[in-house]
């Protein structure tokens, strides 16, 4: 085998199995950090192995399997620091794992294990950016130094943030475990909530002059399918996963040459990835026969309308309006209740519009926000008034440090200085 077909195989058994792996060993050894050295040091192993032998017809029980070895192997060595009780404990653990043959690691339903390994990830005593790094590690298989890379952080800050996550699951004695049923369906929120994050980072990058992280969008999307086949009976899961897919399905039309972003009435439909909206469709189908459709299926219908129109002006802004009405009873935003104030803009226009989103900026939810300001400032600049809509574009982009949003949002205040010149 040629040494870049077997790295791009190699890449591909990394991604697929890395959590499965790790959930299996976790399960055994019932300690995190653990089970992911055990399972690093077989994929080094296999690494070297396959350049020699080929890879073999199951690589994930290979990996699992040489992972148990090595965890043998350490509890064996910690065995003999230990005395008496500790001795019998220890001994207790390595006859359990030493009875999981070979067999079993290729066979066995390790489904279970990973969506159990996904809910500790994104357990609610760890913080809300340390799940998603922990998740992106432990089940995605990322680097610490990937993750730095993604958010534009110090290498060792993130495997210091990672080892402490860690520490504490160890520490509170958190099983990897799946919830109760009375904590089923928070527990799948917050897991979704990490999922989102994840996605969102890689769609419209937060961090300096990165418009996008492909390798983000990408590993929030197999992780949510992942989340999905492991437990199709959540609805949920299945309208996020539909989300995800509509929206990504945009990628090839919403960035310049330049780098720049495009607005989604500027870009070229035709670049939209059809196959992905053709599945986004399904899976949204799927997600509405579930039974009460969740925020996130709701948002899925909403890009789907985006993605139904052939133009731009064919977009049918009162179903939007509509869609953002049911989203707003799920859960009452104020985001929410700003795209809806976009969207009534272009089903009834901008005044009225403009009356909803200063009740909005009264609210005080966002009225300090670039997002807000810069929807005020495209609203009023519509209805013709021109200085003042100068005047809010100035006060957003000077919210904003360096990057892709500040420069769209330039990009139309230089507009609308051109056409005041031009009056």
């Amino acid at each position: 085998m040629r040494s870049e077909e077997l790295v791009r195989q190699f890449e591909e058994i990394h991604r697929r199995e890395w959590g499965r792996s790790v959930a299996a060993i976790c399960k055994a050894s019932r300690d995190l950090q653990l089970a992911e050295d055990c399972v690093q040091d077989a994929f080094a192993s296999a690494l070297k192995t396959w350049r020699a032998t080929g890879v073999p017809n199951n690589p994930g029980a290979w990996i699992r399997t040489a992972a148990r070895r090595r965890l043998i192997d350490f509890m064996r060595r910690r065995k003999t620091h230990l005395q008496n009780d500790g001795k019998l404990k220890i001994e207790a653990e390595l006859n359990a794992i030493e009875e999981i043959d070979e067999e079993h690691l290729a066979d066995r339903i390790i489904d279970d294990d990973e969506l159990a390994l996904i809910f500790l990830c994104c357990h609610p005593a760890i913080s809300p950016t340390d799940q998603v790094m922990l998740t992106l590690r432990i089940v995605a298989g990322l680097t610490p130094k990937d993750i730095a890379a993604a958010f534009f952080a110090d290498h060792e800050a993130i495997r210091t943030r990672l080892l402490r996550s860690k520490r504490k699951i160890k520490a509170a004695r958190i099983p990897a475990s799946i919830p109760a049923p009375g904590q089923l369906e928070e527990r799948f929120r917050q897991v979704h909530a990490v999922m989102y994050l994840i996605f969102n980072e890689g769609y419209l990058s937060s961090r300096q002059d990165n418009i996008t992280r492909a390798d983000l969008t990408y590993e929030a999307m197999r992780l949510c399918k992942t989340l999905f086949d492991l437990a199709p009976g959540n609805s949920e899961s299945c309208g996020l996963y539909a989300l995800m897919l509509l929206t990504d399905a945009r990628a090839p039309a919403r960035i310049a040459e330049s780098d720049a972003l495009i607005s989604l009435d500027q870009q070229n439909r035709y670049l939209w990835r059809k196959d992905q909206i053709v599945e986004g469709f399904d899976y949204l189908r799927r997600a509405f026969g579930g039974g009460v459709a969740g925020r996130y299926t709701l948002q899925a219908a909403i890009a789907a309308e985006h993605a139904k129109a052939a133009t731009y002006d064919r977009t049918n802004w009162g179903a939007i309006v509509a869609l953002y009405d049911r989203l707003i009873e799920v859960e009452d935003s104020p985001v929410y209740r700003l795209n809806r104030c976009i969207a009534l803009s272009y089903k009834d226009g901008p005044i009225p519009a403009l009356e909803d989103l200063s009740l909005i900026s009264d609210s005080g939810l966002l009225s300090e926000s670039y997002q807000l300001i810069a929807t005020r400032a495209d609203l009023l600049a519509r209805v013709g008034r021109l200085e003042e809509a100068i005047k809010d574009y100035r006060m957003a982009i000077d919210q904003l440090p360096n990057g892709s949003i500040k420069a769209f949002l330039a990009k139309k205040l230089a507009t609308l200085n051109a056409d005041g010149d031009q009056r």
